[in-house]
């Protein structure tokens, strides 16, 4: 039996004859491959679509945990730095009762705080030891009770210090000598003691004094009584001044414009040591000032007049 013939007329005008079996095989192939392409772009949009939702799942999932993360790295900080407040008020509540203890009534000053327990102060947390590593959360619920705790416990000190301080008060020229005032006239405090971000070159530093901004030129006082055992140029403190007061006190003032005073010079309370300026490692006219009690940097915050 002679098989059909289908003609195709092409463009060019010839005429090619092809069988209709083979005509009917190339387009059953040619549905084949369609479909199968058709399906094949199916399965792919599927799985971009499938990837797309799981990769802003993960993309949110780690802004979440850097959340926890800088949350957490924040309480260590905090933590931190109350640890060293709790250490620096403690050392210059024991050197305050040291030095005044023997002319004080010591019915009036009370007692150094105890540490807290479970049962007081609403602290809900005891201490445990574990062999298990503590997931985020739990770690924040630790650290955020402890600094709770550490805050009452600064309280208490602050408070003992305070009731200390208010005590010589009255004595005849013992304040003389204690640095309580400010060392400027104004002024702005423009960064803390404590923790901070480098000014100058960035990255995490603790700041040993209280930086004040002022104007340009405006005097520094000193803040108590006593004798000049720095006076000049003194890295990038710039000019820089350091007051011996006795009884454990010192005093610095740095990043001055000028001096008026000299090494081994006899200061009063008051008196103006130097002028407020931008030397040494500065980014603006402002007063660089610590207060060191036994040569240990304190927050000058805890001996100042409020």
């Amino acid at each position: 039996m002679e098989e059909d013939i289908c003609e195709i007329r092409l463009p060019n005008g010839k005429v090619k004859k092809l069988a209709y079996g083979k005509v009917k095989l190339a387009v059953g192939v040619a549905g084949l491959l369609l479909a199968a392409a058709l399906g094949s772009a199916g399965y792919f949009y599927y799985q971009l679509a499938d990837y797309r939702q799981e990769a802003a799942e993960f993309a949110e999932y780690k802004v979440h945990k850097q959340e926890q993360q800088n949350k957490l790295q924040q309480l260590l900080q905090d933590n931190e730095k109350m640890l060293r407040d709790m250490a620096e008020i403690s050392n210059l509540e024991k050197k305050l009762r040291r030095a005044i203890i023997r002319d004080v009534d010591s019915s009036k000053l009370g007692v150094a705080p105890a540490a807290e327990t479970s049962g007081s102060g609403g602290g809900t947390y005891t201490g445990k030891g574990s062999g298990e590593p503590l997931d985020s959360k739990t770690a924040m619920g630790v650290l955020e009770a402890q600094n709770s705790n550490i805050r009452r416990m600064l309280e208490s000190s602050k408070k003992s210090v305070s009731e200390l301080l208010g005590e010589i008060e009255g004595r005849s020229g013992t304040l003389a000598s204690f640095p309580d005032r400010w060392p400027t006239v104004g002024g702005v405090v423009s960064s803390n003691y404590g923790g901070r971000t480098g000014p100058i070159g960035g990255g995490y530093e603790w700041h040993v004094g209280l930086d004040i901004a002022a104007d340009f030129g405006a005097p520094v006082y000193a803040t108590a009584a006593g004798t000049v055992t720095q006076a000049g140029w003194n890295g990038g403190y710039g000019r820089y001044i350091k007051l011996n007061h006795g009884n454990g006190y010192e005093t610095a003032y740095g990043h001055m414009s000028g001096l008026a005073v000299t090494a081994g010079q006899q200061v009063i309370k008051g008196e103006i040591i130097g002028f407020v300026g931008s030397s040494g490692y500065s980014t603006g006219p402002h007063l660089h000032y610590e207060v060191l009690a036994d040569g240990q940097n304190i927050d000058p915050f805890y001996v100042m007049r409020q």
